[in-house]
């Protein structure tokens, strides 16, 4: 396709992104450091609660948190998508690799009501089915889902997924019950609770446990 020694630069401004290809090379570098990996290797999307209890200081941590989580995901090759769910399921912004979408996305949450975890989960499935590469989805909450059928009906969507080959990564804090959340996600040790006050900093380090290539977190 491309002649010995000859480039194509692309550049991103908004995102600080630039793409290099040339014969048998991709390149991707975010703000002048390279992006792990030879090219984008997966797609995940967080599916953040913002039902009533997660008003004041939880839903600034869980906002700050996605955005860390976001900027250390493209580093490690991978778009981020956001979903929120309270009574019902919002698609924030598809996955994007620019920065500046995602904080728009972000900046846009609030607290609403209930606990309708399934249905994130269903709309995430739904997004990740048709997508190639390491497909991730990362669930923050603060409480026991309280949809209808719940708890049942959360971990059965849980199970969809993960049978399609889609990873789950389980956060809670608070009134989270432990043995649900290690239930819900991939491998036991992938669903963890956290102090409240550690909700910002546990979102952020998650995108650590994203794994390199294209492999899942069950074969990393």
């Amino acid at each position: 396709m491309f002649g010995k020694n000859k480039s194509i630069q692309k550049k991103d401004e908004g995102a600080n992104t630039q793409v290099s290809v040339s014969r048998g090379n991709i390149e991707i570098r975010h703000e002048g450091k390279p992006v792990s990996g030879s090219a984008m290797t997966g797609y995940v999307y967080l599916l953040l609660d913002r039902s009533a209890s997660m008003a004041g200081n939880k839903i600034g941590q869980a906002k700050k948190g996605a955005l860390n989580f976001a900027k250390e995901a493209l580093n490690k090759g991978y778009f981020t998508g956001l979903i929120q769910f309270d009574s019902s399921a919002t698609l924030l912004c598809e996955p994007y690799r620019e920065m500046a979408m995602i904080e728009k996305a972000v900046a846009k949450m609030d607290v609403g009501d209930t606990t309708h975890m399934a249905k994130a989960i269903g709309l995430a499935h739904h997004l990740l089915k048709s997508v190639s590469g390491a497909r991730v989805m990362v669930i923050v909450t603060d409480g026991m889902p309280n949809g209808t059928g719940d708890p049942e009906a959360s971990l059965n969507a849980g199970e969809d997924a993960k049978r399609s080959g889609i990873d789950i990564i389980a956060i809670g804090t608070d009134d989270a019950d432990k043995g649900f959340l290690k239930r819900l996600a991939s491998r036991t040790d992938l669903g963890v609770k956290v102090e409240s006050k550690n909700l910002e900093k546990t979102i952020t380090d998650t995108a650590k446990m994203l794994p390199a290539g294209r492999k899942g977190l069950l074969n990393a």
